[in-house]
């Protein structure tokens, strides 16, 4: 949008002039420089209207007359000037005004923005809620485009800034990601080994009670430790298994003791059973000896009498062997 306007016109009473109007952005004022019809040369004319006027750069001489108005005033030009052409000069001022309202709105966006990039570039942490007041921002600057009232040029400017601000807070995150990886990682493998070293124990049965009291220990550190919830799963999962071959091994220890016992048992009874033949052996050889008696032949009554201890002592065998 051009700025700065040439046209011919009167300043005063009947005094014509070449009058330069020039909107500064900056500082929201209109310069008018009037030159009267005696110092207007064609040198004059052609740096302002061919140079000037299209964006160069020219010194107004101290001749010229100068007038700075207010930008936002009703009437950019001084009650003693006149213009050949005044609805151009109301044209521009109801363009310029526009144009003066955009950048007071684009320095506004900027300034939040600038307030979001300095946040940006100190966060240590992922910010959502930093992430969310710059996807705002971008939304606002996007409306206030659609509805002309900030410029293309504008935009791009503050939504490059706002790219700039995604990609810090994207990069942010992407380290924090790779730290809680890392983090992740190592207390998995800790836990992991810890489980591993239960496992390897559990072959000794004078280790099951401490087994049991660590798995204890490890399911509950596993609620509220900080790691994926896959791995935490898996975990859960090698401890659970290591409680089903533990209840194994003692299952397995309960079998084998019995069996035991039971083979003890059977050798106690067929003991019993060998020590009563041996007994009945002895007896019948006692009464064989007897019946051989060079003085005749003796009473059985009597012999189980001579040999009652032998009676008795088969007895009490054969009552252990019926309990």
């Amino acid at each position: 949008m051009n700025t700065r306007l040439v046209l011919n016109g009167e300043i005063g009473t009947d005094r014509t002039a070449l009058i330069a109007i020039n909107l500064d952005e900056a500082t929201a004022k209109i310069h008018i420089y009037a030159f009267t019809k005696e110092v207007v040369t064609k040198e004059i004319q052609d740096k302002l209207f061919v140079e000037w006027k299209n964006g160069g750069e020219y010194d107004f001489p101290a001749s010229a007359i100068h007038w700075e108005v207010d930008a936002n005033s009703d009437s950019i030009l001084p009650e003693n000037v006149k213009v050949d052409r005044p609805e151009i000069v109301l044209q521009s001022q109801h363009k310029w005004s526009k144009k003066l309202m955009s950048s007071k709105i684009n320095q506004l966006l900027d300034d939040e923005t600038k307030l979001l990039e300095e946040k940006a570039s100190s966060v240590a942490e992922y910010d959502q809620t930093l992430w969310d007041k710059t996807k705002t921002q971008w939304e606002k600057i996007t409306s206030y485009q659609k509805k002309n009232e900030i410029t293309w040029e504008q935009t791009t400017v503050l939504k490059e800034k706002i790219n700039s601000i995604f990609d810090a807070l994207k990069a942010v995150k992407r380290i924090n990601s790779e730290n809680d990886d890392q983090a992740n990682a190592a207390l998995v493998k800790n836990i992991t080994k810890r489980i591993d070293d239960l496992q390897s124990k559990l072959i000794y049965s004078d280790q099951w009670k401490f087994i049991f009291d660590e798995l204890k220990k490890i399911q509950a550190e596993l609620k509220d430790v900080a790691i994926k919830w896959n791995h935490k799963r898996n975990l859960y999962n090698r401890v659970n298994a290591i409680y089903d071959d533990l209840k194994k091994y003692r299952a397995t220890e309960i079998i084998a003791k019995s069996q035991t016992r039971i083979t003890q048992l059977k050798q106690i009874l067929n003991g019993l059973k060998d020590s009563i033949e041996r007994d009945d052996d002895n007896f019948k050889m006692q009464v064989e000896k007897m019946q051989h008696y060079p003085r005749g032949k003796i009473a059985e009554s009597d012999i189980k009498t001579r040999f009652s201890y032998i009676l008795e002592r088969v007895e009490e065998k054969e009552k252990k062997l019926k309990v």
